[in-house]
């Protein structure tokens, strides 16, 4: 008697985001146009992380150019007595306030707010996005009055994903979304770590948020405080909470001592950038309390898309030893 194949152990599991097939977007009527800054609304800022650096890129590559045409169209969509909704592209248009700039060369889809939100992240195959700023955008459908099988249609995704992306947008205290979106926390340190913290104690978690402030800190950082925290008694946890960045600072200075030859030479090569990007820190701190606009000029973004730079070769070299040849 023939039996049926048995399936393997995950056949029937739901495929992942990044494996399930999108759907062709459908066509819309498009124009490219030359848009007044003033006339440009940005309602849907609060959809992505604000990236410093990502700004500070643009600027240096803006003011490169000088009157040169700009290489990337942001998007739009037409809104009432003139004026536009921006659909992508806010680090571009933030660049280019920065540099004073009066208009901004966009792509207009002829397309709802609401149509162009789902149809541009189908555009872009759901590409430069965590889970968290897809939880946002399924968020932001919700509110607008879509049920989650429209979103999910429009999205090209499941509705079980959606109902996942939603309640991702909604475990996190907002004290916490908002570190997130200020990028002070990385999007996979606050789910892994952050969002343990807030079922435990969401009060806690609020308050480490404000304590950190304008400091961004790494997935590994928020981790080495979130275990702390679960580890200590009442007392421990309150320091913790209380001075987030001095406990950081303390477990940095606890060190081993340098191996020796080529090893300990690249340790403390490393340490001597470390402290020189502390100072540059505490520097950018200074220069920002004294002329608010100092940190968005042409030379400082050009010194950090150079110091970027040399940090990105850095870290090929040691994760990918081939790329030294």
């Amino acid at each position: 008697m023939d039996h049926p194949e048995r399936p393997k152990p995950d056949e029937h599991l739901e495929p992942t985001p990044q494996s399930v097939p999108l759907p062709p977007p459908p066509p819309v009527s498009t124009g490219v146009a030359e848009i007044e800054l003033r006339l440009l609304d940005r309602p849907y800022t609060h959809l992505r992380i604000r990236e410093p650096q990502a700004v500070a890129r643009q600027v240096a590559a803006l003011a490169n150019l000088a009157n040169e045409a700009q290489p990337t169209l942001v998007v739009v969509v037409r809104r009432e007595a003139g004026r536009y909704a921006l659909i992508d592209g806010d680090t571009q248009v933030e660049a280019l306030v920065r540099l004073g700039r009066d208009t901004v060369s966009a792509l207009e889809l002829g397309l709802s707010e609401q149509q162009a939100l789902s149809y541009w992240y189908q555009m872009q195959g759901g590409a430069r996005r965590s889970a968290l700023e897809e939880g946002w955008l399924v968020a932001e459908l919700v509110e607008q009055g879509q049920a989650l099988g429209l979103i999910g249609a429009a999205l090209g995704r499941s509705v079980s994903w959606v109902s996942r992306r939603l309640g991702l947008s909604r475990a996190l205290p907002d004290k916490a979304m908002a570190a997130v979106r200020r990028a002070v926390v990385p999007p996979h340190g606050a789910m892994k770590s952050l969002l343990p913290l807030a079922r435990a104690n969401q009060g806690h978690c609020e308050r480490l948020c404000e304590q950190l402030g304008r400091t961004r800190v790494s997935s590994r950082q928020l981790e080495a405080l979130y275990t702390a925290w679960r580890a200590g008694d009442g007392e421990q946890r309150e320091r913790i909470i209380a001075s987030p960045l001095l406990f950081l600072k303390a477990k940095a200075a606890v060190r081993s001592p340098l191996p020796e030859g080529v090893t300990g030479e690249l340790v403390q090569k490393l340490e001597a950038a470390r402290a020189a990007l502390v100072r540059a820190g505490d520097a950018a701190v200074r220069a920002w309390s004294i002329e608010l606009c100092a940190l968005s000029s042409a030379p400082v973004a050009q010194a950090l898309v150079r110091c970027t730079d040399a940090y990105e070769a850095l870290v090929g070299h040691i994760e990918e030893p081939d790329a030294r040849q």
